[in-house]
C-alpha cells in the first residue's frame, strides 16, 4: 500500500470519527450524550492521528534500517539484522540488540516498534520495496556472516 492509499485511509477515518454519536438510555428513553460524544470521537480522533504518525515514521526508519543492511557498511549490520528478523516474524527480540548500537540507528528502531504498536498495516510489507527487499537485505546480512 502507497502512502497515498494510507492517507486516503486515514482521511476516511477522521470522517468516520466524526459521525460517531454516544447514545445512553434504552428504548424510548435512548438519547444523544453530547458530551460524552465529543469525550468519545476526542479519544477517537488522537488514537487516529498517533497511529497514522507513528506508522508513517516508522516505515520511514525501517526503509532507512534495511538500507544500512544492504549496503553492510555499519558496524551495526548484524544488529539491525537481527531487528528487522523479528520484526518481520513476529519473533523475540534481545533487548541487548537495542545497545550499544549508533543513537541513530537506535532511534530508528523505537520509532519502527512505536509503529509496531500503533499501526494497522503490516510494516514489512508497506516498506518501500515490500517484503521481497527486506527478505533480500536479510539474505545479505546472513551470508555475510
Amino acid at each position: 500500500m502507497k502512502q497515498a492509499e494510507r492517507e486516503r485511509r486515514h482521511r476516511l477515518n477522521l470522517q468516520r470519527i466524526q459521525h460517531v454519536q454516544q447514545l445512553v438510555g434504552v428504548g424510548d428513553r435512548a438519547r444523544i450524550d453530547h458530551e460524552g460524544t465529543l469525550i468519545e470521537q476526542a479519544r477517537m480522533f488522537e488514537e487516529e492521528i498517533c497511529s497514522h504518525r507513528a506508522t508513517e515514521a516508522g516505515l520511514e526508519a525501517l526503509s532507512r534500517l534495511v538500507r544500512l543492511v544492504e549496503e553492510g557498511m555499519s558496524r551495526d549490520v548484524r544488529d539491525t539484522a537481527v531487528f528487522i528478523a523479528a520484526v518481520r516474524d513476529g519473533a523475540p527480540l534481545p533487548l541487548r540488540t537495542l545497545r550499544g548500537i549508533d543513537v541513530g540507528t537506535a532511534d530508528d528502531m523505537v520509532a519502527v516498534l512505536d509503529a509496531f504498536r500503533w499501526g494497522r498495516v503490516s510494516l514489512v510489507e508497506n516498506v518501500e520495496g515490500g517484503a521481497k527487499r527486506v527478505a533480500r537485505a536479510l539474505d545479505r546480512a546472513r551470508q555475510r556472516g
